[in-house]
């Protein structure tokens, strides 16, 4: 799993660089089918509760309330918070997902199991995985962008350059385990939200001629922050749960980080790219290409190579680097949230003989 952390990047960018952009995709087929038999064949069985049935209901309300929540978020980011529809989109899935929730404590056979939730350090290692999720996904949905955009880089060139990113990961994941052992897993979490906070207000500096030397420092910096945040609190949140529990509360997680990175993709997204097209100058450009200028960093400055117009390639660089940078004080409002809640609810030194799970592991790799 932690080899398929810096090789993915890389192996992505290649791709994308000699073949069609499909071929992302089609190379996970081959792994997908690699891991199924590996689960069937290498596995141990958790014990459960023995309750067989699915939940289709639930399943059905869960779907339908996050695909409308994203959505809204996502066409607020095109349509602007004004818009009826985004209002509706949000508030039809907020309805939906409430529903969910109650319909959860009328069934035999729940997909979710909220009795999960009694357990406070489950609870807290759960909402703050999934803070720091948001602010990941937000970042990585950033990052390639200013390469590729803003620093001219290709496919495989933006893959290398998220090294440092996934480095400081690898490397702080592995030093918070000795670290929660000896000062707890409070200290160790507070401080891994507030240099996540640290790294993102020094990201919001980066100008557009600043080129990837300015941006390898602060993106470590993240990477670091990220591997002592986000293990310590699965290793905290699984240690909360009897065997028979783990399995569920392990994909009751996964699902909420996997939920948190996705609104958080659509959250900040819609952040970055109200500045962008708020800063951009479309002066002079028919409608159709100042659509497309609008649209994205990227389509501008392809636009102004063919138009032969470096201002407006200058002016995307520039606007884009601004909605970049309010996209990252976003994210660090979220790393100092994270630290106050993790100082006010995380328990101190009395955690740190919860021994490392799997998931700790999990946790980077996902």
């Amino acid at each position: 799993m932690f080899a398929g952390i810096p090789l993915g990047p890389l192996l992505g960018g290649w791709l994308l660089d000699h073949f069609a952009w499909g071929s992302v995709f089609l190379i996970n087929v081959p792994l997908t089918a690699v891991g199924v038999v590996a689960v069937l064949f290498l596995l141990p069985l958790t014990p459960g509760s023995g309750r067989g049935r699915i939940d289709f209901t639930g399943i059905a309300l869960s779907a339908a309330g996050l695909v409308s929540l994203t959505y809204g978020f996502v066409h607020a980011g095109e349509h602007g918070w004004a818009d009826p529809v985004t209002y509706g989109l949000i508030g039809l899935g907020a309805a939906l997902v409430a529903v969910f929730c109650w319909a959860q404590t009328r069934v035999a056979a729940p997909l979710t199991d909220l009795a999960l939730f009694r357990e406070p350090r489950f609870v807290w290692g759960a909402v703050l995985a999934t803070v720091a999720s948001f602010a990941l996904m937000g970042l990585l949905f950033v990052l390639p962008q200013l390469f590729q955009a803003v620093q001219g880089a290709d496919a495989l060139q933006t893959g290398v350059r998220l090294l440092p990113l996934i480095g400081g990961m690898l490397v702080s994941a592995k030093v918070a385990e000795r670290l929660v052992a000896a000062v707890g897993v409070r200290a160790v979490v507070a401080g891994g939200f507030g240099l996540l906070a640290a790294g993102l207000g020094w990201g919001s500096t980066t100008s557009p001629s600043g080129g990837y030397g300015a941006t390898v420092g602060w993106e470590l910096v993240i990477g670091l922050a990220t591997g002592a945040t986000l293990p310590p609190l699965m290793t905290m949140a699984m240690g909360a749960l009897t065997e028979g529990r783990s399995g569920a509360g392990s994909a009751l997680i996964q699902v909420l980080r996997q939920v948190g990175g996705t609104i958080g993709v659509a959250v900040l997204g819609t952040v970055l790219n109200s500045g962008y097209r708020d800063g951009v100058d479309v002066g002079g450009l028919p409608a159709p290409v100042a659509d497309v200028v609008r649209g994205s960093a990227s389509g501008a400055v392809a636009v102004a190579g063919q138009l032969h117009r470096p201002e407006l390639a200058a002016s995307a660089r520039a606007a884009f680097t601004d909605g970049m940078a309010a996209t990252l004080w976003v994210c660090a409002g979220l790393g100092v949230a994270g630290a106050l809640l993790a100082l006010v609810f995380l328990p101190g030194r009395t955690a740190a003989d919860v021994q490392p799970r799997e998931s700790e592991h999990d946790v980077v790799a996902g």
